[in-house]
């Protein structure tokens, strides 16, 4: 009888144990999730990467900046309607060019999309809702996916080039040749001129000299001095576009260790710069008019510069305007269409 206790202690100590480790291990199975749980929810914080959304063509359509176009569709018309009256232009090889041209464009908006996130250049920033090309940056798509579209549009742009060439002779394969490299070396290695102060040189003859001649030559088979003239001004409005946009990232560019005119030389000289190429522009069409190059109402083109009021004045105050380089573009826009049109009026005149 007296053993009968110390058995009954010993199974009740057993049973407790047994109780107790029971219990330690529902406590660590229940931990492990909320650990784990707890450990996702903080990288997510951090810094990780969000889940890439869906590819649609609205995100496609956004990541070619269609807003930009005008700097490129319209120099065309207006050096066709510079050197022929609208009754002379030859519709097919019009067409093929601003087909051309524009399809090169957008590859070198992807271009410069996928390059400049590659190299880190690009990065999340207080304003990113107001600015354009952050489809990347906010993985709304992948940089395969920006790269794939942007050499689809290469492709369809060489097929117009192939048109002209067919059409106007081997000339124009020089001018598409040049356009191409160009528009890769802007930020593709190893040139990667933007990031080496030489992108503002690099739009401005492309955008300037080379669209301009090349389209006239497509019309004509030869050179016409007014285009290279008319080229000058053009070239400066398009050139204000990327000054703005240097002056807005100047910050973010020295972050990322690239050169630009805005980082070297400092805010006040990238000011200067802007306004430079802003009042060079419509001066400079002014001036092709008093020089005959152009009809009088060329001189009427500073009254553009109310469109830009704002940008400029803020400039002028070194404040920082999210979509500096979107209201440029969009001056530039009127800007060359009512070139066109004066030049369109000229010609119905004669």
């Amino acid at each position: 009888m007296a053993v009968e206790p110390a058995v009954d202690r010993r199974l009740h100590l057993a049973a407790a144990l047994q109780l107790e480790a029971a219990a330690e291990a529902a406590a660590d199975a229940n931990r492990k999730p909320l650990s784990h749980q707890g450990r996702r929810m903080s990288t997510q914080t951090i810094g990780q990467p969000e889940p890439v959304r869906r590819v649609t063509v609205g995100k496609l359509v956004r990541a070619m900046r269609l807003f930009s176009l005008p700097a490129s569709v319209l120099p065309v018309l207006v050096a066709t309607a510079a050197v022929l009256a609208p009754a002379d232009w030859r519709w097919d090889v019009l067409v093929a060019s601003v087909a051309g041209v524009a399809l090169l464009h957008l590859a070198g908006n992807l271009f410069n999309d996928y390059f400049d996130f590659a190299s880190g250049v690009d990065r999340r920033t207080e304003d990113d809702e107001f600015r354009p090309g952050r489809l990347l940056v906010y993985r709304e798509l992948l940089p395969r996916d920006v790269l794939i579209e942007a050499l689809v549009c290469l492709l369809l742009g060489g097929v117009a080039t192939g048109y002209l060439v067919w059409q106007c002779g081997p000339a124009l394969l020089g001018f598409a040749a040049a356009a191409d490299l160009a528009l890769y070396a802007y930020t593709g290695p190893p040139f990667r001129l933007k990031y080496r102060a030489l992108g503002e040189v690099l739009i401005f003859l492309v955008f300037g000299p080379l669209l301009l001649v090349g389209a006239a030559w497509a019309q004509t088979g030869g050179f016409e001095m007014v285009a290279l003239v008319l080229s000058i001004p053009v070239g400066l409005a398009t050139t204000a576009i990327l000054v703005g946009g240097n002056f807005r990232d100047r910050e973010e560019d020295g972050q990322a260790g690239i050169r630009t005119i805005g980082h070297l030389a400092g805010g006040r000289v990238v000011r200067v710069a802007y306004f430079a190429a802003v009042l060079g522009s419509v001066l400079g069409l002014a001036l092709a008019a008093a020089m005959g190059f152009g009809p009088w109402t060329l001189a009427l083109a500073p009254l553009t510069l109310v469109l830009l009021a704002r940008p400029l004045a803020m400039v002028w105050r070194n404040e920082r305007l999210a979509d500096i380089d979107a209201q440029t573009a969009r001056w530039e826009a009127v800007l060359l269409a009512l070139v066109t049109v004066a030049y369109l009026v000229q010609g119905a005149a004669a």
